[in-house]
């Protein structure tokens, strides 16, 4: 049989909000379920609603909402290295579709992705987790907050050699605090650049 993947959603059209490709329209995959449990995470993708799909049927469904055929999807979740496989990338591709994924770096992806954005918590790891050796982003996107710092940055350049360098405030209730950190960083390390979740400021999902 198939494999079905645990899927919390998928939507579009829409722009995708963060990094180095905010603006460019897309889709997005969101997987359920995460190996990290961050305070303040602001998705949710548990499994309760989540539904699980072929790949052929996630296929079908991202080219329905690719109204635009922009052929751009963003693979997410939680944690989506736990369920993206060869099978789900080759249908992907043979659809036509770019895929950039954003994974928080403990695992490789399991198939062919397009762009790959890590974002490193290992704040926030079980015991036991680490993050994985064997990863190569495309660009690195660092949420600043109480557990971040100049070192912190300076340890991620040279654990990910890449191109593009982000930090970008958690937004949580200490949200213009960590912004001020972020610009302040972002400053004394011309490498990196800011990234806001533009998404959440011109209202599209």
């Amino acid at each position: 049989m198939d494999r079905r993947y645990l899927v919390k959603e998928m939507f579009g059209p829409t722009l995708q909000g963060e990094g180095a490709h905010a603006g460019r329209p897309c889709v997005f995959l969101r997987f359920a379920a995460c190996n990290l449990e961050c305070p303040g995470c602001d998705t949710d993708f548990s499994p309760e609603g989540a539904v699980r799909y072929t790949a052929p049927e996630i296929v079908a469904r991202l080219v329905e909402l690719d109204a635009h055929r922009a052929r751009m999807v963003v693979v997410t979740g939680g944690e989506p290295t736990l369920q993206y496989d060869a099978p789900l990338a080759d249908a992907l591709h043979a659809a036509g579709f770019r895929v950039h994924m954003e994974s928080n770096g403990t695992r490789a992806p399991q198939g062919k992705v397009d762009w790959l954005t890590v974002s490193p918590k290992p704040q926030y790891h079980p015991s036991g987790l680490l993050l994985a050796s064997d990863v190569a982003p495309n660009e690195l996107k660092v949420v600043i907050d109480d557990h971040t710092d100049a070192s912190t940055l300076a340890r991620y350049e040279a654990q990910y050699p890449c191109e593009h360098y982000f930090a970008q405030a958690w937004m949580d209730d200490h949200y213009r605090e960590h912004l001020a950190k972020a610009i302040a960083l972002v400053q004394e390390r011309p490498r990196w650049r800011l990234s806001v979740q533009m998404h959440k400021v011109i209202g599209v999902p």
